[in-house]
């Protein structure tokens, strides 16, 4: 039977199994079905049977190793004694470890008998190609750490409303370990990339030397296989942390494998366990993502027979540079140009640069904190980050001679001069101050109001009609300089002055005359 068995192809034996544990074929249907004898099919189900591995296990199988399983090895014993092709294969890890060296050491080991350098070399080859994509390949201890998302997004139901959103999954694989760092982010924007980076640093205890990202967009603003373009926050990032960018190559299946089993772990290891759970923040996703993990990184990997957080503790983590003192903080990054009055706008907030760059673009840089705006990669200006619309900063050391002589004027001065105009334009500048929580921060409003009445009286228009709009201006509660220059540029009907003024006059949250002497 032995002879007849072995004459029988690979696709009748798998085909032999299908029938019976799929199909649930009796012996003779399965040998009337393939032409062979019902005996033969029976010797293949007692020795499968007495393998005790599962069906679905044994069919995912190479074709050697299945009738390695059913026949036994059919190889000669060996002559000489045979390294441990795992043990090899973590050592080549090492930056400083090379074939020819431990070739030495398997000499010196067996020193009645060992086999030649070729022969070691050709072997420890046809073990690595029996290994995963992702585990054949050699990667040095501390070199690489492989970075991209998911495909699967976890989602996130606000317990308030309901509404659902989803969460991007974050995965980095070191090279030499496959040691994985997973953490969920609410998207794959430039900030929350960042994020990630900043926890995985912290995770691994410290840096690689290379970061390799898929060509995602929050890493590379132009994908190219040999100069590709990096987004200058994420080369920030790196500067800080003493390490380097080097994107993996499109259609470069190599350059990715680890990564893709590291998605392929938050997809069908991770994300599987948590199918059936619901979120209701980030954090609480973030918080059963690290309960789950160590599950994983301690499990032995079936051909190098050690753990991932074993190779980590010997491999990677010796080798890692040590993290910086202190956290690299986000920044994000616009080019502005400057305005007339020596200032940038940015988010409805005013930030002063030296009047010198009046129509220049810079380069500003801005955190949560923080606004720095450079010049030709010089620094020119760093001001703290307001949020609220309409704030300025405005650093005196900025201004011309001619702007500096603004701080001269004071809320008094700007009132008696609205009283050349008339009584109606000195409470329209007095009102545009008291809208602002300090007088100080209304001057640059009111003398834009000057400088508009002044060249409006130049024109030949009468200091009456002036002061007329201004009136109409407390009315409508126009105080925006884009509104008194469109009253300007088309007057209102006259109007009689005395009652609503006198109202204004009386109002409450006015701080009155007597504030400002």
């Amino acid at each position: 039977m032995e002879q007849e068995m072995e004459k029988i192809s690979m696709l009748k034996i798998k085909e032999v199994f299908r029938l019976k544990y799929e199909s649930k074929l009796s012996s003779r249907k399965i040998a009337r079905a393939l032409n062979i004898s019902h005996t033969v099919v029976n010797g293949y189900v007692q020795r499968f049977e007495n393998l005790s591995l599962s069906y679905e296990a044994f069919m995912e199988l190479s074709d050697k190793e299945i009738l390695s399983k059913l026949f036994g090895s059919e190889s000669k014993p060996s002559k000489y004694p045979v390294p441990d092709w795992s043990k090899v294969h973590q050592e080549l890890r090492s930056k400083i470890v090379t074939l020819e060296l431990l070739h030495e050491e398997y000499r010196k080991d067996y020193p009645d008998g060992h086999y030649g350098y070729t022969w070691f070399c050709n072997q420890y080859k046809a073990y690595a190609q029996k290994l995963s994509p992702s585990m054949r390949q050699v990667h040095k201890a501390g070199e690489k750490v492989f970075i991209d998302f998911s495909g699967v997004r976890q989602a996130i139901v606000d317990p308030l409303s309901g509404e659902v959103s989803y969460a991007e999954i974050f995965v980095a694989v070191l090279g030499a370990s496959g040691y994985p760092f997973v953490i969920a982010v609410p998207s794959q924007k430039k900030a929350d990339f960042i994020h990630a980076h900043n926890a995985m640093f912290k995770a691994f205890g410290g840096v690689p030397e290379l970061l390799v990202p898929d060509n995602l967009k929050s890493a590379v603003t132009r994908a190219d296989h040999y100069e590709p373009d990096l987004n200058p926050d994420y080369e920030k990032l790196a500067q800080h942390y003493g390490t380097a960018i080097m994107p993996a190559r499109g259609y470069k299946p190599k350059d990715k494998a680890l990564v893709e089993n590291g998605v392929k772990l938050a997809q069908r290891w991770l994300l599987a366990r948590l199918r059936h759970e619901t979120f209701y923040s980030i954090v609480q996703l973030n918080n059963r993502i690290h309960e789950l993990m160590p599950y994983y990184r301690n499990k032995k990997m079936k051909r190098l027979g050690v753990s991932r957080q074993e190779l980590f503790d010997t491999l990677d983590k010796p080798a890692l540079k040590p993290l910086p003192a202190t956290e690299y903080e986000y920044k994000d990054f616009k080019l502005l140009k400057v305005s007339i009055d020596y200032h940038i706008q940015l988010d409805h907030v005013l930030y002063s640069v030296p009047y010198q760059l009046i129509h220049k673009r810079v380069e500003v840089w801005f955190s949560s904190t923080m606004v720095s705006i450079y010049f030709e990669g010089k620094e020119v200006a760093t001001h703290p980050r307001l949020y609220r619309k309409g704030a300025y900063s405005t650093q005196q050391a900025h201004m011309s001679s001619a702007h500096q002589k603004y701080l001269e004027w004071s809320p008094g001065r700007i009132m008696s001069w609205g009283l050349t105009i008339g009584k109606h334009t000195s409470k329209l500048l007095q009102t545009i101050m008291e809208r602002k929580p300090h007088p100080e921060m209304g001057y640059r409003s009111c003398l834009g109001v000057m400088r508009l009445y002044k060249k409006h009286k130049e024109q030949g228009v009468s200091e009456e009609k002036l002061d007329a709009i201004s009136l109409y201006a407390l009315k409508t509660q126009k105080y925006r300089l884009k509104q008194i220059k469109a009253l300007l540029s088309s007057p209102p009907k006259e109007e009689e002055p005395d009652a609503t003024l006198s109202l204004l006059s009386d109002h409450e949250n006015l701080r009155g005359s007597s504030y400002y002497e």
